[in-house]
């Protein structure tokens, strides 16, 4: 880039893709809706982890369903999904020479990058892997997800090491995380047999590590805030220890597919297929804490007009009215690439038919958990006169109307 022009995205991020735009024509780019999409879609997971601790109080117990379940849940996926581990290890250049699961390193670098978790590879070989990140999004969440993402990160390397030649094992082990309030997140994996540690069960892969004395701590004022293919010094390009390259068309669709309630609801499924937890027990819980989680969010009169700000939305539009909410509802959607019909939009009503397996993604529960949190929100956005609930859903569809609305038992 020229030395006459500070550092900046080149316009050709994002082009050819739709915007994201407001009723009232706001516009947001593609690396700013690859943000908040990461963003929004983590702090509803932490209401959902609020709800997961109320219904199992005991802390070892979520750990351990939560990284069992993640675990199991990446192994499925290698061992389902046809001709998957080969497209992987084509696809980050596992080349031939490379022997046993240290391969996992290049999983979890990839996925970092598009999950705009940007950091740094310390150390990548046979015996020894180490990966040190200064973003996390997920670190508002809970530590219990810290554990099980080292479990999932864990599973990827055992399957891709099956299309290795016989080599050495490692265990992949969070030594830091944001989510507890370490600077950075930090995995080491290490060969148990070149440095023995005490045994230990599956979500104990916390904390110290035989190798401590080996770990590269970056300083504060070398941190970063932004994914290599957002940043000009690295080209827009990330590129890892095997030369694999992509650039910011990588972010998406990842950043809607992967955020802490992936962790959190394909466990309460299991608990619930396990007899532990019932049905109704869970959708109360998420109903209750997304509710309230919703309604704190516009809690100050300066966080709503943070909004009218960033929707472009003209004071005629009065604080008295839904198209507020259905504003934000819109750039939420579009942001999280979920398509969507307006059947209504005026001062009475806004109606929304909306994809509902884009908010899914193969979680029903999560479309629950988004119904409760907005309803949540537009008591406090709009008042307390307005309402936001699912009406008449065709077929696929949630359809959503935001209107006034008396509820005795609200």
């Amino acid at each position: 880039m020229s030395k006459k022009i500070d550092p900046r995205i080149p316009k050709e991020v994002g082009s050819g893709l739709y915007p994201v735009k407001s009723p009232w024509d706001k516009m947001i780019s593609y690396h700013d809706a690859a943000h908040y999409v990461q963003r929004y879609t983590n702090v509803v997971s932490a209401a959902i982890m609020q709800a997961f601790r109320m219904l199992v109080p005991d802390y070892v117990e979520r750990s351990k369903a939560m990284c069992t379940n993640a675990y199991n849940r990446l192994s499925y996926v290698y061992q389902m999904i046809p001709g998957y581990p080969e497209m992987n290890a084509d696809e980050l250049h596992m080349h031939p020479f490379m022997r046993g699961n240290f391969v996992g390193g290049l999983i979890g670098d990839a996925g970092d990058e598009d999950l705009l978790m940007c950091g740094r590879v310390n150390d990548f070989g046979t015996y020894r892997a180490e990966k040190e990140l200064d973003i996390c999004y997920w670190d508002l969440v809970g530590s219990e997800l810290c554990r099980s993402t080292t479990q999932s990160l864990q599973a990827c390397a055992d399957h891709a090491a099956k299309l290795r030649p016989e080599g050495p094992h490692i265990e992949y082990h969070m030594v830091e995380a944001r989510g507890c309030g370490d600077r950075h997140c930090r995995i080491v994996a290490e060969c148990r047999k070149k440095f023995p540690m005490p045994p230990h069960e599956q979500w104990e892969c916390f904390g110290p590590v035989a190798t401590e004395n080996q770990i590269k701590f970056t300083k504060e004022e070398d941190c970063i805030d932004e994914s290599m293919m957002f940043r000009e010094e690295t080209d827009y390009l990330f590129s890892n220890g095997t030369n694999m390259e992509k650039d910011w068309r990588s972010a998406y669709p990842m950043v809607t597919r992967s955020y802490g309630a992936t962790y959190i609801l394909p466990t309460l499924d299991d608990l619930i297929r396990e007899g532990r937890l019932t049905d109704e027990q869970v959708d109360y819980a998420i109903h209750c804490l997304c509710e309230a989680a919703g309604k704190a969010t516009f809690i100050d009169d300066f966080a709503k007009e943070g909004l009218r700000v960033w929707l472009g939305a003209p004071h005629e539009i009065s604080k008295d009215d839904g198209r507020l909410m259905g504003g934000y509802l819109e750039m939420f959607l579009q942001s999280l690439h979920a398509a969507y019909e307006i059947e209504a939009f005026n001062g009475e009503e806004c109606i929304y038919a909306i994809d509902r397996a884009a908010l899914a993604n193969n979680m029903p529960k999560m479309v629950d958990a988004y119904l409760w949190f907005w309803y949540g929100m537009t008591k406090s956005l709009v008042n307390a006169q307005w309402s936001l609930w699912e009406e008449d859903s065709p077929e696929g569809k949630l359809r959503i109307k935001i209107a006034k609305k008396v509820d005795k038992f609200c």
